[in-house]
This record gives C-alpha cells, structure tokens and sequence, in this order.
C-alpha cells in the first residue's frame, strides 16, 4: 500500500467517527450553545475531511500530503533579467543619468518622509487643541457661561 492511500485512510478514519457522532448528537439535540458550536464543527470537519480522503484514496492529483512532487518556486524576473541584459547590450545607459536619477530619487524620498513626519506632528497638534478647546469650553459651561453668537455670556 503507497504512502498515500496510508494517509487517505488516516483521514478517514478519523473523519468518519467525526462525523457520525457530529450527526448522532445533531439528531439528539442535547447540549447548550457551546456544545452545538462544537457540534457543527465535528459535522464539518469530519465532512471535509470524508471529502479528501476518498480523493486521495482514488485519485492521484489532490496533492496535500504528496511529497514525491516538492513545489518548485522559480524566479519571477528571470526572463525580464534576461531582457534588460539584452537590452544593455544594445543600447549602453550612461552611468551619470543613473546616479542623477538615483540621487534625486533619493532626495524626493527623504523629503516625502519629512513630510509624512510633519503632518503627523501637525495632526497631533491639532487633536491636542481639540482637545483643550473643548475643556475649555465644558468649563466655561460649568461656571454659568452660556456661548451666543455674540460670543459668551453670563446665564
């Protein structure tokens, strides 16, 4: 018996007995709230796993447990890498507009973070005037003061 079929029945033997008491007690209905989450969970649960292990048990391509087939992850940029060298080749770039353009490049990045830094200061700054603002106001409030359009005036 292959390995395979090994883990198929595996599954299934686990998955059977999962589902037959997730049944039976489904049927039953005994036990509260917290039982009949787990209930449902051995009914699918035991489901999905009856699903895969008779898939794996007559078929060959469901591929979960099959370590005769390692995955094999190939580089993404190897066909681009291949077209820029081509392209060097052809047409040769001038090493000042790659540096120009890196250190401007450059520049424009750390001024971008400077100004992400001061609009997070800003926006600190402002939540914190809010903030006093309406203490302020909520003590003026307290003392009688009551806000009219010409302003505060004495309730």
């Amino acid at each position: 018996m292959t390995k395979r079929k090994k883990q198929a029945l595996y599954i299934l033997a686990v998955s059977l007995p999962s589902l037959s008491y997730g049944l039976w007690s489904y049927e039953t209905g005994t036990g509260g709230g917290a039982v009949g989450l787990a209930i449902s969970i051995l009914i699918t649960f035991g489901g999905a796993g009856i699903i895969a292990g008779v898939t794996m048990l007559f078929t060959n391509r469901l591929g979960w447990f099959d370590d005769s087939e390692p995955f094999d992850f190939k580089p993404i940029f190897k066909k681009e890498k291949k077209e820029m060298t081509k392209i060097k080749k052809e047409e040769p770039i001038a090493e000042e507009t790659i540096v120009k353009d890196g250190s401007e490049s450059i520049g424009l990045m750390k001024r971008e973070k400077e100004l992400v830094k001061r609009s997070e200061e800003l926006n600190t700054l402002v939540s914190e005037l809010e903030t006093e603002l309406n203490q302020v106001r909520e003590n003026l409030e307290i003392k009688g003061w009551i806000q009219s359009a010409d302003g505060w005036v004495i309730g």
